[in-house]
């Protein structure tokens, strides 16, 4: 019988890197060796220096690789070191690789398989370390067994790349090409080469970095090195989470390779500024700041452990009553703020208002019971809202509504020690900072403390508001016109949205407890629809990612470096993500919930398929847009949409530009012929 023996890559296949980019070794051990004092220069000049040792010392050789030793000759040589000195780099280099390897999940199960067949195993690299290190790594790990062997270019001077090192294997083994079965993550070098030499061959290429890490991985320079840290903590991540199906395996990499990144800098900003301010505590706010909150809880120790973190329960709804002191355009504005679905009923649910109290006056002005769970047009909403503008008594209503619902707000913020005149923080996404500006009517009312406002990113308030308090933004601050955008991008806010869902059910009201406590009533204990989706696997993924930087990582130095530096990196990460997105990606998200209505009376679904007579309407001028409703993710619900609408939607949109075109040809005219 005879014996298949399975041969593995090392480097991406068995072991991996904290860091997407190798080349980012070279600058932390430059960086290591200047701060050891080994070297009076900057690491700069030494990280060159060791990348062009590397490309010199394989001129002498022509191979595609050079010794360990050949490599720390021309280096020695460049700088002029001593032989000793050039000992104690060779060793803090291989130190620093030793603490940036780590195993990939998967290998311990690939090298039980290949047992089973032979209980030796060979192992193939081109690489440029020494067996003897790369031995050792194998051992650390429980990968080496006696009997194995090791085969590494640069020793032996032939490599997978050209094929000749499979043969030198072939022949050191005395077996034939079809007895061989190699592993390894590169297609070329690992999968074609073999193939064309008649051995089987599999490509493992999970370790190899997706086109997020890619994306992060070009910036390692832009941002120190962090953003190539960020990208080897997703993949390492990704690569320990235990994927049921398609969907979880699409959730997965999404968590931990575009949300995990971005949530997990912006808390980072957020520690630090609170740090800087010297804040005591921190609130985050209902249900955007629930995943900020667990992310904060594992990054605080390492930045601000003396900061309190809290959660609050809060939402327009809830804030908004308890705020109100004077009926004003704010008030009307955010009472028939739009949405897809807006009824008489609905409108009542913001005004706290019970059907009891409210048909009398609704009735009086031509809006009997019966159609108050109609949907309103426009032009219907507009006619309603200039009747109530006027209607004093509707406003003395809400006025006294409003006043009782203060006093039981008061108490849950005394509750919650946010009246005590500590100086403390607000955290939420965005977008215009509304929560805060309720809070702080409330506490202007009580005469306390202002607060401090963290937001992803910011717009100006509607209505005239102002902030009383600070207001601070990561991305960007429209009130300060400072960032990455000179206008608020519905892309990031349902992005950001969908990435920072809560597991509860929205803040409706507070309740006094006879004990004199205040509990929030909540819409429901849990938000079932984005459960359902599969939130919980979600934010269970980018927890993985943030425990891993926290817990695992070697370099906690990225955790006080700006977190500004990143926000290039990430915006092309999440536009690569929203712009390009693949149609297993967008089918993940065509049952993922996104509530319009701010009492969540109902909710769509973040990427809807978009339907015929939309765009049909939309190619007609009827229609402003494709989306099915406003929030909806465009490029990815034309992903999931029929056939026959991915036709007709570009032919529709060309019919649309024709249209405008024609229209313009026409104002044109008509002034012409008027003057």
């Amino acid at each position: 019988m005879t014996l298949t023996i399975y041969s593995f890559d090392v480097f991406d296949t068995l072991l991996t890197r904290w860091i997407s980019n190798p080349m980012q070794i070279f600058r932390i051990y430059a960086e290591n060796a200047v701060q050891q004092g080994l070297l009076d220069i900057s690491p700069n000049p030494l990280y060159q220096a060791r990348v062009n040792a590397d490309r010199r010392a394989r001129l002498f050789t022509n191979q595609i690789e050079a010794t360990f030793s050949q490599i720390y000759r021309e280096l020695a040589n460049e700088l002029e070191l001593s032989d000793d000195l050039a000992n104690k780099l060779q060793q803090l280099e291989l130190t620093i690789e030793t603490k940036y390897l780590v195993p990939i999940h998967q290998a311990d199960e690939m090298l039980l398989q290949a047992r089973r067949s032979h209980p030796h195993v060979v192992f193939i690299s081109d690489m440029y370390l020494p067996s003897e290190f790369i031995i050792a790594r194998l051992k650390q790990h429980n990968f080496w067994q006696e009997g194995d062997r090791l085969y590494v270019s640069s020793e032996i001077g032939k490599s997978k790349g050209k094929g000749d090192l499979f043969t030198h294997v072939l022949q050191d083994l005395r077996i034939k090409p079809a007895q061989l079965i190699h592993t390894g993550n590169s297609q070329r070098s690992d999968v074609d080469r073999p193939r064309s030499l008649g051995i089987k061959a599999v490509h493992f290429n999970d370790a190899n970095p997706n086109r997020y890490e890619a994306i992060l991985q070009k910036y390692d320079r832009e941002t120190q090195g962090v953003s190539s840290l960020w990208a080897g903590i997703s993949r390492y991540a990704r690569l320990h989470i235990t994927a049921q199906n398609s969907k979880q395996r699409v959730l997965r990499d999404i968590a931990t390779s575009v949300a995990a990144p971005i949530l997990t800098t912006y808390v980072i900003w957020i520690l630090q500024r609170a740090k800087a301010q010297k804040l005591a505590r921190l609130y985050f706010l209902a249900r955007d700041g629930e995943i900020l909150l667990q992310i904060a809880k594992e990054l605080a120790p390492q930045i601000y452990p003396e900061v309190e973190l809290r959660y609050l329960y809060v939402s327009r709804q809830a804030l908004r009553m308890p705020g109100l002191t004077v009926i004003n355009k704010a008030f009307w504005e955010w009472m028939f703020d739009d949405t897809n679905f807006f009824s008489i009923d609905s409108l009542l649910k913001r005004m706290c208002l019970n059907q009891q109290d409210a048909q009398p006056i609704f009735e009086a002005i031509g809006y009997p019971l019966a159609t108050w769970q109609q949907n309103l047009e426009a032009s219907e909403r507009q006619a309603l809202r200039r009747k109530l503008e006027s209607h004093q008594q509707l406003q003395e209503l809400v006025l006294n509504v409003a006043e009782q619902k203060r006093k039981i707000l008061q108490a849950y913020l005394q509750q919650e020690k946010l009246l005590d005149g500590a100086a403390f923080g607000l955290i939420d996404v965005g977008w215009r900072g509304s929560l805060q500006i309720s809070l702080e009517n409330i506490f202007a009312l009580l005469g306390t403390r202002m607060p401090v406002g963290f937001y992803f990113a910011i717009d100006k308030p509607t209505g005239g508001l102002k902030h009383l308090g600070q207001v601070q933004a990561f991305f960007f601050d429209l009130n300060q016109s400072l960032g990455m955008r000179k206008e608020i991008d519905y892309r990031y806010v349902s992005a950001m949205e969908v990435f920072c869902a809560g597991c509860e059910g929205t803040t409706l009201e507070y309740m006094l407890q006879a004990d004199g406590s205040v509990l929030p009533k909540l819409k429901h204990q849990q938000n079932q629809p984005a459960l359902d989706w599969g939130l919980e696997f979600f934010q269970k993924s980018v927890l993985i990612f943030v425990q891993t930087l926290v817990r695992r990582s070697p370099d906690q130095s990225a955790l006080m470096r700006s977190p500004k530096l990143l926000r290039e990196s990430l915006d092309q990460l999440f536009l690569s993500f929203n712009d390009d997105i693949t149609p297993d990606e967008a089918a993940a998200f065509k049952d993922c919930p996104f509530f319009d209505d701010p009492n969540e009376l109902y909710h769509f679904y973040w990427a809807m398929p978009l339907q015929l007579k939309d765009v049909y309407k939309y190619a007609i001028a009827q229609r402003d847009g494709l989306n099915v409703h406003r929030n909806a993710w465009y490029e990815a619900s034309l992903q999931v949409s029929s056939p026959l609408v991915k036709v007709v939607v570009p032919l529709a949109i060309a019919q649309r530009k024709l249209l405008k075109r024609l229209k313009k040809i026409l104002i044109k005219t008509n002034k012409s012929m008027i003057s």
